[in-house]
């Protein structure tokens, strides 16, 4: 793009006139020179505006250079500006676009010229541009708006923002091609929704999950309670043998006393009041046991001693005649804020897998000791045993559910697992076990 060098002669021609004109008005005013002297001058005088007026005419040539060079600059930017521009009419016909825009549209530039912008909309957004140029037109300032393109190749979608001339006959139309954003829209919109079919899928899973971990739980505590049902019936046995015995021997009695003439209705009535007091000591030991099993609704304040006294005789019996002795040590009276049945379901967990180990190894002298005592505001039951100790490859998975190391027909490996859950989870305390060299040491802090 350049500036017409016809104007620009005869601008200097313009110049040269009015410089001529006012040197023929100033010599007009002047009389004839009649010296050398006044000749002399006059040819200064002429020489001096020549020289101004080769003066300007070399001002502007270089502001027509200038002005050129401004142009060339202009078009380049104007035609390789990574945004397409149009100039469209009230129409929307192209008037000028640069090679940005031609290339948007995948069409040369000289065969866009006259065409309609709006041909190349997709059909379905052809009304919203027609309104949309109204708006442009009918208003000041910029409008903008996004639409999708009809190219003949791939669709493009683009941002047209737009602004009416002040001649209010066109108006400059940028377009700007947004397809790669749009489609990272859409590709972020895609990962959202899955996101979100994923955040519905693991909420159904985290649930799932949820129901299998509380119905295994129940599992656990249901295998527990079966196991420890079965070393109380065990226990009722062992309990009951005695009694049984007994009032054995009294219906014997009264038999031979009969037999032998020396039955008589005061002999009837001393074995009556003594087999109605075996009869109230096994009634006893059924509510005990029945006690023992009822569930803690709430947490009370409980002394130790009381539970393990209560625990001792339920099971001290059978411990007796498998020839374990159970030394119970107090210091004070440590009391616990929590459930009493469970503390007791605990003691009688641990008492078991002592007394199962003493049996395993076969020891001579078997011996439990119980020691109770405070420490630090904590109440604390050591129950320590004499059957060797723990393997140190394992006393880590003591706690763990099903581990045990009784084999599958003598144990289920939840006792101790569920002991730790009842002290630790259920009560805020702490359950541990360490070797001591002679045996074993499982300490209750609550």
């Amino acid at each position: 793009m350049g500036i017409d060098n016809d104007k620009s002669l005869s601008a200097a021609a313009e110049l040269r006139r009015h410089a001529e004109e006012r040197l023929r008005a100033k010599s007009a005013g002047l009389q004839q020179p009649r010296t050398g002297e006044e000749m002399e001058r006059l040819v200064h005088e002429l020489e001096v505006h020549q020289i101004e007026l080769e003066m300007q005419n070399g001002e502007l040539r270089q502001a027509r250079d200038e002005m050129e060079k401004a142009l060339e600059r202009y078009a380049d930017l104007y035609d390789f500006a990574p945004v397409g521009y149009f100039t469209l009419d009230h129409n929307g016909t192209i008037g000028a676009v640069n090679l940005s825009g031609a290339t948007l549209l995948g069409i040369e530039r000289s065969l866009l010229i006259g065409r309609r912008f709006g041909q190349f909309v997709a059909d379905g957004a052809r009304p919203h541009f027609a309104a949309f140029l109204d708006q442009v037109f009918a208003g000041r300032g910029k409008k903008s708006c996004e639409a999708k393109l009809a190219t003949g190749g791939n669709p493009l979608f683009v941002q047209i923002d737009a602004v009416a001339f002040v001649s209010g006959r066109e108006c400059r139309v940028a377009v700007i091609d947004i397809t790669g954003r749009r489609r990272a829209e859409e590709a972020l919109a895609e990962k959202r929704r899955e996101l979100e079919g994923l955040n519905h899928s693991l909420e159904a899973r985290i649930a799932q999950a949820v129901n299998d971990a509380r119905q295994k739980d129940q599992m656990l505590i249901l295998q527990d309670r079966r196991a420890v049902l079965g070393e109380m019936i065990d226990n009722i046995a062992h309990q009951w043998r005695q009694p049984l015995n007994i009032l054995g021997l009294y219906v014997q009695e009264l038999t031979l006393s009969h037999d032998a003439a020396g039955f008589s209705r005061e002999l009837l009535e001393e074995h009556a009041v003594k087999c109605m007091e075996v009869i109230q000591h096994m009634s006893q030991t059924i509510d005990d046991f029945r006690n023992f099993f009822s569930s803690d609704k709430e947490k009370t304040v409980f002394g130790v001693n009381e539970v393990i006294a209560r625990t001792l005789s339920l099971v001290g019996k059978s411990f007796l005649d498998q020839r374990i002795n159970i030394d119970l040590r107090t210091d004070g009276d440590p009391v616990v804020n929590g459930y009493p049945n469970e503390y007791a379901q605990v003691l009688l967990n641990i008492l078991t897998n002592a007394r199962d180990a003493l049996d395993e190894h076969h020891v001579g002298d078997a011996r439990i000791v119980i020691h109770s005592f405070a420490e630090g505001g904590t109440s604390v039951v050591t129950v320590t045993d004499n059957a060797g100790g723990i393997v140190e490859e394992i006393i880590d998975r003591l706690f763990d559910p099903y581990f045990t190391t009784k084999g599958p027909d003598n144990g289920t490996g939840i006792g101790l697992f569920m002991s730790k859950i009842i002290i630790e989870k259920n009560m805020g305390g702490r359950l541990t076990v360490r070797n001591t060299g002679s045996g074993a040491e499982f300490r209750i802090e609550t």
